[in-house]
């Protein structure tokens, strides 16, 4: 298979020094974002939703007008269920969030990790991107940006509903991991309008490897590590498919 093969070859790219050392990188700022946003305000803010329990509120619901179902709330069970709740929603939270930063952070390198796999792989292969430009690709990242909050909106209802909303918050982030990374490295590899062409004429392909590298992002700590290993795979799609039309 076609996927086996790439991923055979960009596993071996990966064990490189270079790419491991870069690899570490989005360790260093996710864990300085984090670290700074838990000891600020992380554990205040679950102090407060205990106490607020303790005096028998429920954050986000009105007592006068559910007085029973407030008084149900504050049951030491259900006191339980809503720190577990609040936990595993964060930690979920930080797994998606740690992966989107660590994307963020890997985009300023891929023009180097794309030119080292031309360099070892495609040595022929002339880049077509020059209309690629920063102020080019702006407004597709805006329209991302826009179509991953569209989404969420979408999805936010789905969020307090057990077993759906591990599915509704994947909707949006897989939105935003599948095409912020086919422009990234697409734009440092072909030209815009082969750029649509591929995209267009392969988008089972590139939809199963997106879907098959983030489905890999959920195991936390991997998610942040292997964000190096995700654009050497499709690297080598795009080297070869553009190689394949010609583009």
């Amino acid at each position: 298979m076609t996927f086996a093969r790439i991923f055979k070859k960009s596993l071996s790219d990966f064990k490189s020094p270079y790419f491991l050392g870069l690899s570490l990188l989005p360790f260093v700022v996710i864990f300085a974002l984090f670290g700074y946003l838990w000891f600020g305000y992380g554990g205040d803010l679950l102090t407060q939703v205990q106490a607020s329990l303790d005096a028998g509120q429920v954050p986000f619901l009105d007592a006068a007008k559910h007085p029973w179902l407030t008084s149900i709330l504050t049951f030491s069970l259900f006191k339980w269920l809503f720190t577990l709740f609040f936990y595993l929603v964060g930690i979920v939270a930080v797994v998606l969030l740690s992966v989107v930063i660590a994307a963020v952070v890997i985009g300023f390198f891929t023009p180097a990790i794309v030119r080292k796999i031309r360099d070892k792989h495609y040595p022929d292969f002339r880049f077509t991107n020059d209309d690629f430009t920063l102020m080019a690709t702006i407004p597709c990242y805006i329209k991302i940006g826009l179509g991953f909050l569209v989404l969420s909106l979408i999805a936010l209802p789905f969020m307090f509903i057990p077993a759906v909303n591990f599915v509704a918050i994947n909707i949006p982030f897989y939105y935003l991991f599948h095409n912020f990374m086919l422009l990234d490295v697409g734009s440092n590899i072909v030209s815009k309008e082969a750029f649509k062409k591929l995209t267009k004429k392969y988008k089972a392909l590139f939809r199963s490897t997106t879907a098959t590298l983030y489905g890999i992002s959920l195991i936390p700590v991997l998610g942040v590590f292997l964000q190096v290993f995700y654009v050497i795979v499709l690297a080598h799609e795009f080297f070869e498919k553009a190689i394949e039309e010609r583009v």
